[in-house]
């Protein structure tokens, strides 16, 4: 049996959200023993806030769990579960993910968050959070991976304007239900006025995706805000993380390539 396939059945562990008295599972790829001291991927799941779940991220777990360990969050979905109380949970997420990463073979200087889609903004979020609350005793992302991210609940970009009646106004519609977050950073990361000091980010998008505009336009911000930066646009339409996708297999090398390197 190859690594490959010796890591593609999870295991499981859960936490309970302190706010919100729920339990949170996590699925994880590649748990080795305690020495393996290998990167931590925290995946988020994509979809659009209210839909998606976390077996759709088992593909790309599995791609990714030959060189690392991989724990992809069970998040509930909106509108049952909306800002700010979704990106609280993720950062309870990233702060078991440190504690635990020991247990399961991984490095906790290491950890890596990432996500696509609404999971790429619970990244970049949870990326932003690390940076304000984790100093000096808690966890320090070794990197960030954003695939084609949702982060503009305005959705004013040309990409998302040429796409007509998306599904993702609805998507935010339900995760922002006080109209006001729309400018909180951690809910949208884009308009966030305070970039400096946060993980090395790699942005992937793709050519025919309504989503790339904005994420291209918040690897610019990182740029200027001194943060190191990846930026890959692929081929086709979105959904890179699908296994179907024509792109599936170059993303994934992407992504492995940028977390061993991290």
């Amino acid at each position: 049996m190859n690594a490959l396939n010796a890591f593609a059945t999870p295991s499981f562990a859960q936490f309970s959200d302190a706010k919100n008295g729920a339990t949170v599972t996590l699925r994880i790829f590649g748990k080795r023993p305690k020495s393996a001291g290998l990167p931590l991927i925290l995946y988020f799941h994509g979809g659009l806030f209210n839909c998606g779940s976390v077996t759709d991220a088992d593909s790309l777990a599995k791609a990714l769990a030959e060189n690392a360990v991989v724990a992809c969050v069970d998040y509930p979905l909106a509108p049952e579960l909306h800002f700010p109380s979704t990106v609280e949970l993720a950062y309870e997420a990233l702060q078991w993910a440190w504690r635990h990463a020991a247990s399961i073979g991984a490095d906790a200087a290491r950890v890596i968050v990432a996500g696509d889609q609404a999971g790429g903004n619970l990244a970049a979020a949870v990326a932003l959070m690390a940076r304000d609350r984790s100093a000096p005793n808690g966890p320090a992302l070794k990197a960030q991976v954003l695939i084609t991210p949702m982060l503009d609940p305005f959705q004013t970009t040309l990409s998302m304007r040429a796409a007509g009646d998306c599904p993702c106004r609805q998507g935010w519609a339900d995760y922002l239900p006080s109209a006001g977050d729309a400018m909180h950073p951690y809910a949208s990361p884009l308009n966030s006025r305070r970039l400096g000091g946060l993980a090395p980010a790699l942005v992937i998008t793709a050519e025919r995706d309504a989503l790339r505009d904005e994420a291209e336009q918040y690897a610019a911000k990182l740029i200027a805000a001194g943060v190191p930066v990846q930026v890959r646009r692929f081929d086709g339409a979105g959904g890179l993380a699908d296994a179907d996708h024509m792109q599936f297999k170059a993303m994934a090398e992407t992504v492995a390539q940028f977390a061993s390197e991290s």
